[in-house]
């Protein structure tokens, strides 16, 4: 009798164990058809944008939609595996290039230099506070907020690729007096070369000024950052700095003086 007892007992649980299991594989499976859903849906609305673009003949909008995409989907792609302790620590002041994506209204996109305000940086930190830099344009009024910082980031960068550029003109200058040079490194140095020129063009806007956006300040990971040679040991003057740091001062915090 009491072997019967303990055979009905296992019989019962293993009987509770299977409908556990049960409820848990259904309970996943309405999970998993739930995703797949809310992406085919997310997808069907995203055509929808990208039809009305193109109808509108907002070509540009939807090519830069399309290029953010891409981006963001690598950027997820990466996130779990991206190592922030393999980067420098950075400082206040440092120029950064960083991705900004495909923004709304009047929400500065695209990619652009930033400043970075960050008093402590660790290799931990995976954001980092940061305010973008613009070109300034022609006729285009700006806030008052706006802290412009003169040639002063052109002459920096400039002075940068042409210090890079001699480094590979000199390189070039020794491997040709060598045999057997392998092809794919003297490729490899040509294509340095020719990002450098593009570079040297990019940067002309700055020539006569670039604007500080003081009003744009935003938090972005680290994961944004493009890695630049030219960028290395880029940072603003004390002096911008301290300007930058008056209207920080006065657009975000109580301070009653104007600046």
């Amino acid at each position: 009798m009491h072997i019967r007892v303990i055979e009905i007992s296992k019989q019962y649980n293993f009987i509770k164990m299977e409908r556990r299991i049960k409820l848990i594989n259904n309970s996943e499976l309405e999970i998993k058809n739930n995703a797949v859903n809310h992406k085919n849906n997310s997808l069907n609305r995203l055509d929808l944008s990208f039809l009305k673009h193109i109808e509108l003949k907002e070509y540009k909008q939807s090519d830069l939609l399309a290029y953010w995409i891409n981006d963001f989907s690598e950027y997820h792609d990466e996130e779990k595996t991206f190592d922030t302790t393999k980067m420098k620590t950075f400082k206040r002041g440092d120029i950064i290039k960083v991705n900004l994506g495909y923004n709304i209204g009047n929400e500065l996109g695209g990619l652009h230099y930033c400043v970075v305000i960050n008093k402590f940086d660790n290799p931990f930190n995976g954001t980092l506070n940061v305010i973008p830099v613009t070109s300034k344009k022609e006729n285009k009024r700006y806030h008052k907020s706006c802290v412009s910082l003169g040639s002063e980031l052109y002459n920096i960068l400039s002075t940068n690729i042409e210090r890079e550029n001699n480094k590979l003109n000199n390189l070039l200058n020794e491997l040709d007096k060598l045999d057997n040079i392998p092809e794919d490194f003297s490729k490899a140095i040509l294509k340095q070369m020719r990002y450098l020129e593009k570079l040297g063009n990019e940067i002309n806007k700055l020539k006569i000024d670039s604007i500080a956006l003081i009003t744009q300040i935003t938090t972005i990971s680290k994961q944004r950052i493009y890695d630049d040679i030219i960028l290395r040991k880029v940072r603003l003057s004390a002096n911008s700095l301290n300007v930058i740091d008056k209207k920080i001062n006065y657009y975000f915090t109580n301070q009653k003086e104007p600046i």
